[in-house]
């Protein structure tokens, strides 16, 4: 009951303390329900797109790091 108030990035976070929470969580079917509360506790968040996970898009979503493959860096080393 205690994941229905938590944020995706949260969940996340959770997903990656142990061996046994990453399983589950990582698992469409037993935890769908955790990541659709996840979801809706966030404002005006829009839905996560067909093609995403929840936990890719809850890292694309909430993660602050540059998600596109060596663009930022190469961007950077130009200038």
């Amino acid at each position: 009951q205690v994941f229905q108030y938590l944020e995706p990035v949260d969940v996340l976070c959770l997903a990656r303390t142990t061996k046994r929470l990453r399983a589950f969580l990582l698992n469409r079917h037993k935890s769908l329900h955790i990541w659709k509360a996840a979801f809706d506790n966030v404002p005006d968040l829009p839905p996560c797109p067909d093609h995403l996970s929840a936990p890719a898009y809850t890292h694309i979503a909430f993660v602050p790091v540059c998600h596109v493959r060596l663009t930022c860096r190469s961007n950077l080393s130009r200038h």
